[in-house]
């Protein structure tokens, strides 16, 4: 039995090592600093091939030549110009791992130190696959409820707007309107879900949108107040918590008698509050201390009765507000050193014209937009509440279909042209770029993947 077991005890011991040096091509470690050398820079590099010709996020790149040393101080690899990392070099092959949303372009290579640095571009593209789907984040399609608990458990009461933090926790609103509880604010985190505020007799009421202050302390709530007195008898129309008090320190901000308050949106950098009435189509400033301190600004096209949702880009130079009944969307110039707002102009679609049609700027139609989101670069995100859809919509106000059919209501997660929604209400980017969406017919809050 000793004979045998030590026979075991040895072959495991060769198994390992052969196990440990034999893998050592396929296993990215990072670079070894003790055992670098640097280029020859007196010579021209040579970038001879990479492969594979295509892939997603975290595809590992081989990049193949000569005279690339095995110093990654002196090595920098993009794809389609965005970084990528490198994770193992010698002086004939280079690991790097593409980056999140590359896109499709040229991998070029960088040699060098300092001022001397030589560029090296590939021949061919490297054709970028995107990794997008769609899936249930929060609740149960069709169970309707107020239920606290795990992602999956929990329930959700026509969740209708929604908000990311910089932390990655994600705010939301149950649609509702009295003082019996029926609307509240909730949070989701680590899994869980949580209901913070509830309506109540109290200021808390009617909740229709959210904006964070420029450093997140504050989380300001729109209130649609006292429009109707059967059921909302509070004249606060804009109220907040603070991330000291929980979120759950519900004070009065803003008293605006009858103001039928749908948008709010904060100035990134000013912090200035701004929210809109549905009733004179009038955008508004809350200018403080009190709560009758503010300031009739601008309506959009004149006109009234229009539902407004808003949104700054995050730069704080242009006030996006969506025309939500009149399916379109207007950009307004800020001045945040002099506090003033130029002419709103038409970015995306027309007035009272609704449809689903792709295109640039007034060409596009959209059909009941509702409340916005910008990712990094730019890109607006909006859901279409009647168009069951979420589309994307670049700088330049290029429209295309992002997730969703066009018209057709239901559910249905997998791929984004073959996903279903019910009447989405509002999108939140999250920090890992992915499209947040609150279904409201399906009380559910949906995630597109972005990568």
């Amino acid at each position: 039995m000793k004979f045998n077991l030590l026979n075991i005890k040895l072959g495991l011991s060769l198994f390992i090592g052969i196990s440990v040096f034999g893998g050592c091509d396929n296993n990215l470690a990072p670079i070894n600093q003790y055992q670098v050398t640097p280029p020859d820079l007196s010579k021209r590099s040579v970038f001879e091939s990479f492969s594979p010709d295509s892939g997603g996020i975290g595809t590992q790149l081989i990049i193949r030549g000569k005279n690339f040393g095995s110093d990654p101080e002196y090595v920098r690899v993009t794809v389609n110009n965005k970084e990528a990392t490198v994770v193992r070099m010698d002086d004939e092959m280079i690991y790097a791992i593409v980056p999140a949303r590359a896109d499709t372009g040229y991998v070029r290579l960088y040699i060098g130190k300092d001022d001397n640095v030589e560029e090296y571009s590939s021949e061919s593209k490297f054709c970028y696959q995107f990794k997008r789907n769609v899936t249930t984040m929060v609740g149960q399609q069709g169970m309707k409820g107020r239920e606290d608990g795990s992602y999956a458990a929990c329930k959700l009461q026509r969740p209708w707007f929604l908000l990311t933090d910089k932390d990655g926790t994600v705010f939301f609103v149950d649609e509702g309107r009295g003082t019996e509880q029926n609307g509240a604010l909730r949070r989701a985190r680590g899994g869980e879900v949580e209901t913070l505020v509830q309506c109540s007799t109290g200021p808390f009421q009617s909740p229709t949108a959210l904006a964070f202050s420029p450093n997140q302390d504050t989380l300001y709530i729109s209130n649609y107040c006292y429009t109707d007195e059967s059921n909302t008898k509070t004249d606060f129309n804009v109220l907040y918590v603070t991330r000291e008090g929980g979120f759950v320190d519900v004070r009065g901000l803003c008293r605006g008698t009858k103001i039928g308050t749908t948008g709010i949106a904060v100035h990134p950098q000013t912090g200035e509050v701004f929210f809109s009435n549905k009733g004179d189509g009038y955008i508004w400033r809350y200018v403080g201390p009190g709560y009758e301190d503010y300031e009739k600004l601008f309506q959009i096209n004149n006109a009234t009765g229009v539902e407004t949702r808003m949104v700054f880009n995050r730069e704080g130079t242009i006030l996006y507000v969506v025309a939500c009944n009149r399916h379109c969307i207007y950009k307004v110039p800020y001045d945040a050193s002099t506090h003033t707002f130029g002419i709103p102009v038409l970015f995306v679609g027309a007035w009272d014209e609704s449809g689903y049609v792709n295109g640039t700027g007034a060409t596009a139609r959209l059909n009941e937009p509702r409340q916005p989101a910008f990712d990094e670069d730019g890109n607006m995100f909006i859901p279409e509440k009647s168009g069951h859809i979420v589309r994307k919509i670049t700088p330049a106000g290029t429209t295309s279909l992002y997730a969703g059919m066009p018209g057709q209501n239901g559910f249905g997660d997998g791929l984004p042209e073959l996903a279903k929604f019910n009447s989405p209400e509002c999108v939140t980017v999250y920090p890992d770029n992915s499209v947040y969406v609150a279904d409201r017919e399906n009380h559910v809050i949906r995630r597109v993947t972005v990568e």
